[in-house]
């Protein structure tokens, strides 16, 4: 299983949701579906929430959206895959308890996970299916929070040590979102800045 790290810019979501929407949508595939699996850190307790839990998840789809839309030139090219069943979206709170069969999970944000959720999202991985991991251990959510702690870390050193994994690590050289964002990533590099944080 491959784990993607790099910097904004560099095109982590975007090249496995590409990839994941490509193989799925290939006839003669094994897999049925892409799963997207990414933590509500920000709203770590959607309870609070009006609407249904979906309601309450869609602003954390926003960048599949966006994807989508690019790869086939249509606005609403993430809703048509999700009404016809080659996309679902499943937030960390609402993981437990399922087996994902059959399918390319894409786990983004992984920085935000503590533990707790990384390790719970691994163990959701099912018969016929294979999952790709995006983070940034620099866009850290969680070092606000006095209770949570990104898994990140543990997670990097239980992976390093199994044949499956494959660590992809990109650099700041590698930022293709504009030469605006790669300048400001090497400027705030240079002056030992996090951006983001």
């Amino acid at each position: 299983f491959p784990v993607t790290i790099g910097s904004p810019g560099v095109g982590k979501t975007f090249l496995a949701m590409y990839k994941a929407i490509e193989e799925v949508l290939q006839k003669d595939n094994p897999f049925k579906e892409v799963v997207i699996v990414r933590s509500t850190v920000q709203t770590r307790d959607v309870g609070f929430l009006p609407g249904t839990l979906e309601d309450k998840q869609e602003i954390f789809e926003m960048p599949y959206k966006e994807v989508s839309s690019t790869l086939f030139g249509r606005a609403d090219a993430y809703d048509r895959l999700k009404e016809q069943g080659y996309v679902r979206f499943i937030s960390t709170t609402a993981i437990r308890g399922i087996s994902v069969d059959d399918a390319i999970i894409v786990v983004d944000e992984i920085q935000n996970m503590t533990w707790a959720e990384l390790s719970t999202v691994l163990t959701r991985v099912g018969h016929r299916s294979k999952v790709i991991f995006c983070g940034d251990k620099f866009q850290n959510d969680l070092v606000k929070s006095k209770n949570d702690v990104s898994g990140l870390g543990q997670f990097l050193e239980v992976a390093r040590t199994m044949s499956a994994f494959q660590e992809v690590v990109f650099t700041p050289d590698d930022i293709v979102r504009s030469s605006l964002v790669k300048q400001f990533i090497v400027a705030c590099s240079n002056k030992g800045l996090l951006p983001g944080n």
